[in-house]
């Protein structure tokens, strides 16, 4: 395909301030010239050129250039522009050009932190309450860079006696240091699943977030929140004492935790409202 006859600019579309008279600036190029070095430009270089004034806006961003480089790097563009003419060909390469380059982006780092949030767990056996615990996400250690903690629970915590046969209702909450928002990750109603003889994992889907957050990697349509009761083995009756609860964010489909960043920014679209 020649580029030279394809992208050629007519006559016609050139500013009608410059033909037939004599430049004002002796040191600017006639304007034949910038017509044929505009064919050989890059896309860059000629939404960059077309910056520079309206004389070059007018050339630079003529649709006999980039009606070719759109339909050449997006052959599906054609359809888009029989359906809306109106549409030039310069800002339909721009849009499409950045939308291919926003899905490679990295999201922003969250700016929420572990420090800023308090983790609070209740478990009730009807309306009993049989477990409470609230612990600040300074004292949390994640393991390998996941969005998964456990606490053991001593003295500190209230606790009472659990039957894995029975139905429980587990609550798992965050909220911010200030208490200024709050964000219900968990509200369980039933039996838990039996891991072992001394497991029960709890776990309930979690809502899209309004806006987009999290990585690529992170596919929001299968994100659980999940909570995991251990309890004490010193005995084999049917109701044992509580010695651990770990909690976190799962990707059910991959069957793995998400990174601390991605549970952040999922949190943050919740938690955060007033600094977006």
């Amino acid at each position: 395909m020649d580029r030279s006859k394809s992208r050629i600019v007519p006559p016609s579309a050139l500013p009608t301030i410059r033909r037939g008279r004599p430049c004002p600036n002796p040191s600017a190029p006639p304007w034949e010239v910038i017509q044929l070095l505009s064919q050989w430009l890059d896309p860059k270089s000629l939404a960059v050129a077309s910056c520079v004034s309206k004389s070059w806006y007018a050339i630079f961003s003529s649709e006999h250039l980039w009606k070719p480089i759109c339909h050449s790097l997006f052959p599906s563009s054609l359809h888009l522009t029989t359906a809306n003419p109106s549409v030039s060909h310069r800002h339909l390469f721009l849009l499409l050009h950045a939308a291919s380059k926003r899905r490679l982006a990295i999201p922003s780092p969250p700016l929420l932190s572990l420090r800023h949030l308090v983790f609070m767990v209740d478990v009730f056996h009807g309306d009993a309450p049989v477990l409470s615990l609230a612990v600040t996400g300074e004292e949390l250690e994640s393991l390998h860079g996941i969005f998964r903690f456990e606490v053991r629970i001593g003295e500190v915590y209230k606790r009472g006696e659990v039957d894995a046969q029975e139905e429980l209702r587990v609550v798992w909450m965050v909220v911010t240091k200030e208490c200024r928002e709050a964000f219900t990750l968990i509200d369980y109603v039933g039996k838990g699943t039996s891991v072992g003889s001394n497991e029960l994992w709890f776990s309930e889907k979690l809502p899209c977030p309004s806006s987009c957050c999290c990585s690529a990697t992170m596919d929001l349509a299968d994100l659980e929140a999940e909570v995991v009761i251990e309890l004490c083995c010193d005995h084999d009756e049917a109701k044992k004492r509580v010695a651990k609860v770990g909690f976190g964010l799962m990707n059910s489909k991959a069957w793995r935790y998400v990174k601390v960043a991605d549970g952040l920014l999922y949190l943050q679209s919740f938690l955060w409202p007033w600094r977006h």
